[in-house]
């Protein structure tokens, strides 16, 4: 889980998003303060991110790796 702030964007958004997919880490979540989103990237069967979610200031995002965890964006933002 990462939180996005102005000056670490594209480190976040590019460098980290193709480290963790390399090394295998199964789901990556940016939250984004600035736009009030959360958005979840999950590996697929090819080992490649795809965005599964991508939710703004209303509403709740799941988890598809930690059973039961669920984040309701009114609590963050």
């Amino acid at each position: 889980m990462e939180i996005l702030s102005q000056s670490n964007q594209s480190h976040d958004l590019i460098t980290k998003l193709n480290l963790y997919m390399k090394y295998g880490v199964k789901e990556y979540w940016i939250i984004n303060p600035m736009l009030e989103s959360v958005t979840i990237y999950t590996l697929n069967d090819e080992d490649m991110y795809e965005q599964l979610n991508m939710k703004t200031s209303i509403g709740a995002v799941k988890s598809k790796v930690l059973e039961n965890f669920t984040l309701d964006l009114k609590d963050i933002f």
